[in-house]
C-alpha cells in the first residue's frame, strides 16, 4: 500500500511540472493587446484574451471591441510540447475557427505568439 502511495504522488509531481502545466498556469488569467507585427493597437480599437486553464488546455475567452462595441467569441486551447497553443473558437454560424501560435516569450506579464498559420504575425500582450 505505500509503494502505491508513493508511486501514485511521484507521478502526480511529474504531471503537475510538466511543460504543458507549467505554461497554462503562466497564460492564465486577463491578457491585454497592444502590439501586433511591432504596430501599436489602434486607439478605437481594443482585443484581451481570457485563458482558464483545465489540465494541458483549457477554454478562452476573446473579447475584440472596435469603437466601443464588443464582440466576445468562446472557444477552447490545446498546449503543445513544443511551446505551441492552437485555439479553436466557435463560430457564430457553427463550427470552429482553429488557429495555431509559437510562443516567443511568456513571462508573468508579457505574452508574445508568432501565429503560424495564414501570415505569421506577431502578437504581444500584457496582463
Amino acid at each position: 500500500m505505500k509503494k502505491i502511495v508513493v508511486f501514485s504522488s511521484l507521478l502526480l509531481t511529474l504531471i503537475s511540472c510538466s511543460p504543458e502545466a507549467m505554461t497554462n498556469k503562466k497564460i492564465a488569467g486577463m491578457w491585454y493587446l497592444v502590439s501586433i507585427d511591432g504596430q501599436s493597437i489602434d486607439a478605437d480599437y481594443k482585443e484581451q484574451l481570457n485563458f482558464a486553464p483545465d489540465g494541458r488546455g483549457g477554454t478562452i475567452t476573446e473579447t475584440k471591441t472596435t469603437k466601443g462595441i464588443p464582440v466576445v467569441t468562446y472557444g477552447k486551447y490545446a498546449l503543445i510540447k513544443s511551446g505551441s497553443i492552437t485555439i479553436s473558437r466557435t463560430k457564430s454560424d457553427g463550427g470552429y475557427d482553429d488557429q495555431g501560435y509559437d510562443f516567443s516569450s511568456i513571462t508573468d506579464n508579457s505574452l508574445t505568439m508568432t501565429q503560424n498559420m495564414n501570415g505569421h504575425k506577431v502578437y504581444v500582450y500584457k496582463k
